[in-house]
């Protein structure tokens, strides 16, 4: 019986994360991301947010009650950064190594925080849409 109960409980949960998501928001969503696991949703006033994995990537995208894309957010490894960037990142940072990135996306702007370390310091690096770099942060390690 408590099996029967816990079940009914984590249906209803999953049944309501997405319950107050407009229709063309889930439908631009399932038309994009056929392949999403783990959708969580998060409903506000004027948008909604949803976070899921896509290919080992953490993502979160964010819609307009009419299922337009507002923005995005990703965090992956630099293998999946774009080739040109993994050469630009290596020549002028050659002593450090790629500890994560963040792609945000709004619009048509893309740009990428890519985090470097070596043994004494964490670096920030912003890459844009034209591949401008700078250096955001810099951080000495304890």
């Amino acid at each position: 019986m408590k099996k029967v109960i816990l079940f009914a409980a984590v249906l209803m949960i999953a049944g309501s994360s997405f319950a107050n998501t407009p229709e063309k928001t889930l439908k631009a969503f399932k038309t994009t991301f056929t392949d999403a696991e783990n959708v969580v949703w998060t409903d506000a006033v004027d948008f909604s947010t949803v976070k899921f994995t896509q290919q080992g990537i953490s993502t979160f995208v964010k819609y307009d009650d009419e299922g337009n894309f507002i923005s995005s957010r990703r965090y992956y490894a630099a293998e999946q950064l774009p080739v040109d960037i993994q050469c630009k990142l290596k020549k002028k940072f050659a002593d450090k190594s790629v500890f994560g990135i963040t792609e945000y996306t709004v619009g048509d702007e893309v740009n990428y925080f890519v985090k470097l370390e070596d043994a004494k310091n964490w670096t920030t690096v912003k890459i844009d849409n034209t591949r401008n770099m700078e250096v955001t942060e810099k951080y000495m390690k304890p």
